[in-house]
């Protein structure tokens, strides 16, 4: 029995949404959803790497989001 997987490429875009999931969460995110669907219409491996880049984006843009809500009322409390 032959793993078939294992001669087949990566979906190109698996480990670009992975690194900008890092670099810019939002659109690693986005990108990570986009190679999602494109992984299940073709059947490429990948699907792990995509996972973790939708994952890791949407974690880290609440994250960017709770940061800066928490800059900017710290901000304006000083201020008042």
């Amino acid at each position: 029995m032959t793993d078939d997987s294992a001669t087949r490429p990566t979906n190109r875009l698996a480990p670009v949404a992975l690194i900008l999931a890092i670099l810019v969460p939002i659109a690693g995110a986005i990108l990570g959803h986009i190679t999602l669907r494109q992984i299940a219409q073709t059947g490429e491996p990948g699907q792990g790497l995509a996972m973790a880049a939708t994952i890791i984006g949407w974690i880290g843009t609440v994250a960017w989001f709770v940061f800066w809500g928490i800059f900017l009322a710290t901000l304006g409390s000083l201020s008042a």
